[in-house]
């Protein structure tokens, strides 16, 4: 059945890439401007993430919400899982922009969402316009060595992941590093560890993919490559990512730092209405993109 002109549209499907089979789903509403590429984090899907945010989520006109490697339905070919670098999802992000003819849009990337983000806008430049990041793996802390060491704790817990008899021991080592502050509310904590452990090996492997990146991505080039960001971190989170970005907002004239009060690294699923309105907010500050 087709949607009328006056109706928003909703379409999902799957793109063929090399050995991978991309799901996304597109949003085609009546109103609002432009384009908004929305990125999830590791080991949750695009419906998950976004899904509880759609409905207050109208300044663009068409969003587009890929699963990514290892998460939601994208899937191997084959059905197997297996590790992936970071470039490889951004190939694949890079081709489903092309594949929905969008050539320019602005993009949100929460948590390894994020580091795609800033990525893609590296590899794409000018065709991504404003970036909205959440919590975005990579700018946890200012001091690369500390990264580093802490990343190891990550493996260990991407290890445990893979190797326990079940999942939840390494999905609780993941939340106890990212969340340490985090309410430990038994039924969110269950809800929680349910929804990272739909996919263990995906997520283990997205793990893997951002401590390869902390250990050997360039950080300062990555960041100079950004243009018009606004980053939000949750009011419980580490107090070492609210500093680093202060210090990006404050030496940057181009970076927004946002304090969203009552969340923690899960910012997008415990108040995901006072999220949306908070970045139709930020994107009214300025005039929106071209289709």
């Amino acid at each position: 059945m087709t949607a009328s002109p006056d109706e928003d549209k909703m379409q999902q499907g799957t793109l063929a890439r090399p050995g991978q089979q991309c799901h996304w789903r597109r949003l085609d509403r009546r109103s609002g401007e432009g384009n908004v590429l929305m990125l999830h984090g590791a080991g949750v899907a695009a419906e998950q993430t976004w899904g509880p945010m759609m409905s207050h989520l109208d300044a663009w006109r068409t969003l587009l919400m890929p699963d990514l490697r290892g998460m939601g339905a994208t899937r191997e070919a084959d059905g197997h899982e297996r590790p992936f670098s970071l470039d490889e999802v951004v190939d694949d992000v890079d081709a489903l922009l092309d594949a929905q003819a969008i050539a320019y849009c602005d993009v949100i990337g929460y948590s390894f969402g994020g580091l795609v983000a800033m990525r893609l806008k590296q590899r794409l430049g000018d065709r991504i316009g404003r970036t909205f990041l959440l919590e975005p793996a990579l700018l946890e802390r200012e001091d690369h060595a500390t990264m580093v060491r802490v990343r190891a704790g990550y493996a260990d817990a991407a290890r445990a992941i893979r190797e326990a008899s079940t999942p939840e021991t390494g999905i609780v080592a993941f939340l106890d590093l990212i969340a340490p502050h985090r309410t430990r509310n038994p039924r969110a904590e269950r809800m929680m560890i349910r929804r990272l452990a739909h996919r263990p090996l995906g997520f283990a492997n997205a793990l893997d993919c951002v401590t390869d990146a902390v250990r050997h991505l360039d950080r300062d080039v990555l960041l100079a490559a950004q243009s018009n960001v606004t980053s939000v971190v949750g009011g419980k989170s580490l107090s070492a990512m609210h500093a680093y970005h202060a210090i990006l907002a404050q030496r940057r004239r181009d970076w927004r730092y946002i304090e969203l009060p009552g969340t923690d690294h899960s910012l997008p699923f415990q108040k995901p209405r006072r999220l949306a309105a908070l970045l139709q907010e930020v994107s009214t500050l300025e005039t929106g993109g071209r289709d």
